[in-house]
């Protein structure tokens, strides 16, 4: 018994319908950033909100933004990446 022929892919495929919902603070955001916009979440802006916002998006809550604080020093602080040391184009050690 021989296996059935792969279907054939169609020249022109359907292309994908975007989803139309509400987003909080859209005028906010620039126009032709809203077709890839699909969620927004308020952090508070307290110095860690760059590693707050990485956790959300990381499906982590917002006070776990010290897993993504450290997660980044280990991987500054790893000997054997020397791709850091080599941009900042010093061999000091980050401590």
């Amino acid at each position: 018994m021989s296996p059935t022929p792969p279907k054939p892919i169609p020249k022109n495929p359907k292309k994908p319908t975007s989803i139309k919902f509400h987003i909080q603070h859209k005028d906010q955001i620039p126009i032709w950033m809203h077709d890839f916009t699909v969620k927004v979440t308020d952090v508070p802006g307290d110095g860690h909100c760059g590693f707050r916002a990485v956790a959300v998006l990381h499906n982590l809550t917002v006070d776990d933004h010290q897993i993504v604080w450290y997660n980044l020093y280990k991987e500054l602080v790893d000997v054997e990446n020397v791709c850091y040391r080599r941009m900042i184009n010093d061999d000091r050690r980050y401590k």
